[in-house]
């Protein structure tokens, strides 16, 4: 089950949607996941993620004789330079004792954090600052 919480800054008027979870398209998955799909009905991370760390993530897979795919949903992160808030796809890939997480960065060059829940409660426009106002919360399977 995943949810995607609606904010909206009282000032400004600017508003962020951040999904969390992760739904029954995505119940399981393996390494074919994270390489181009076959055909438009085949379910993937492929276009989730950006040309350089598909290729990170190929890299890793090929390196590994086995590999699992764990933990897989989507998750709200910050910049904490710029304040900017998005939803990107958190995946471990676990293989030859070692593991990849994915790291993500920000169009402002700084790292993305992931939001925890407490986080969430006290979120501030990236705009203009002011605490922002959870609106909506809408759940999805």
């Amino acid at each position: 089950m995943g949810e995607e919480k609606t904010f909206k800054c009282p000032k400004c008027g600017n508003v962020v949607k951040l999904n969390d979870g992760l739904g029954m398209m995505w119940s399981s998955f393996d390494k074919s996941m994270f390489y181009r799909p076959k055909n438009s009905f085949d379910l993937n991370f492929y276009d989730e993620l950006d040309k350089k760390m598909i290729d990170e993530v190929h890299r890793f897979i090929e390196e590994s004789q086995d590999v699992l795919v764990a933990d897989a949903y989507y998750q709200p992160y910050i910049c904490k330079r710029c304040g900017k808030m998005e939803s990107k796809l958190y995946f471990k890939i676990y293989g030859n004792d070692k593991t990849y997480i994915p790291k993500y960065f920000c169009e402002c060059g700084n790292r993305y954090k992931k939001l925890t829940e407490k986080e969430q409660e006290h979120l501030h426009c990236d705009k203009c600052g002011t605490e922002m106002i959870k609106t909506d919360i809408l759940f999805w399977d």
